[in-house]
């Protein structure tokens, strides 16, 4: 009702008012990059897929679009990088996130 959402906001203390941030953790926005990078780098060097395969295989894993995919990509080279030189071995990826399949 209208005039009880008007009661409510009369009514509670400005301690319980505490302000949220609202939006996107950039912390797990970090975590989902890493994993992005790490899942394009493992289907373009172990499953020798062609770039339209894996975006298209990204796209579906991880609900994103095409262009949000490839911005990624291109803002995080050195951390690309930096996966490239630690997966030498496949089980760098089981480890790190094993709900996945590598």
């Amino acid at each position: 009702m209208r005039t009880q959402k008007i009661f409510n906001e009369l009514t509670k203390s400005k301690a319980l008012n505490t302000n949220t941030r609202k939006g996107r953790n950039d912390r797990l926005q970090g975590l989902r990059n890493e994993c992005l990078l790490a899942r394009y780098f493992y289907y373009g060097y172990y499953k020798n897929r062609s770039y339209e395969d894996t975006l298209r295989t990204l796209v579906s894993e991880f609900f994103l679009s095409p262009n949000t995919i490839t911005n990624i990509i291109q803002s995080n080279p050195e951390q690309l990088f930096a996966i490239k030189s630690r997966a030498t071995v496949n089980c760098y990826f089981q480890n790190k996130w094993p709900h996945l399949k590598w």
